[in-house]
């Protein structure tokens, strides 16, 4: 057996730090500090066992590869404890921005007992329409559905974004929704570039609006 070769206890010691990661206490939001705690305590503990060895004359006698072997454990275990800090942080940190606005979505005759939400999202580049909408049988080849912001006016139609299906979907549209409010869903075909086909279709099968518009 090569000398660096973990031996049945290096692994059984392995196995049980990887038991007490996969706790679920472990999972909890830790304090700010935690790391540079727990860092300096694996510190002290080895500075305290290196003293103690040495008093006692071990470790001197020690063979080398046993020593570079606890070594290795020690720095697994402080990487480890580090790597699970900041695991926790990731998976606790919520980096999804709240919507500013959450639409429901009821089906025309087209679609009757339809029911869906449409959260909307304003980001620098425009709005993100997260829709689901589900019920709706799949449109695919030439045919689809497709998602509109319109003014209140009516006379203003903005696209934003084709799909097979809206059970789960994310359109974008590079209006405001505040001017924008209203939100229609159409069934669509393919047409040329230049044909009258290429707006909207008028068989909306559902809608709903993100703010009333004056009367």
């Amino acid at each position: 057996m090569a000398s660096d070769e973990l031996t049945p206890s290096d692994t059984d010691l392995i196995n049980e730090f990887a038991t007490l990661l996969a706790h679920p206490s472990l999972w909890v939001e830790p304090s700010p500090d935690l790391e540079e705690r727990v860092v300096a305590a694996i510190r002290g503990e080895s500075n305290e066992a290196r003293a103690a060895a040495e008093s006692s004359g071990w470790y001197r006698y020690a063979r080398p590869s046993r020593v570079r072997r606890w070594s290795t454990l020690v720095g697994a275990i402080a990487v480890g404890a580090a790597a699970a800090v900041a695991i926790t942080l990731l998976a606790t940190r919520d980096t999804t921005p709240s919507p500013d606005s959450t639409v429901a979505l009821a089906g025309t005759d087209l679609a009757s007992g339809l029911v869906g939400t449409a959260e909307l999202t304003a980001v620098p580049s425009g709005v993100q329409i997260y829709l689901r909408l589900p019920g709706l049988p799949r449109r695919d080849g030439g045919e689809f559905y497709q998602v509109w912001l319109r003014d209140c006016s009516g006379t203003q139609l903005v696209p934003a974004g084709s799909f097979h299906d809206l059970d789960d979907v994310i359109a974008w549209a590079g209006v405001a929704p505040a001017d924008f409010p209203i939100l229609t869903v159409t069934k669509e075909v393919v047409a040329p570039p230049t044909d009258a086909a290429q707006g909207s279709s008028g068989e909306v099968v559902a809608k709903g609006a993100s703010a009333h518009c004056p009367t």
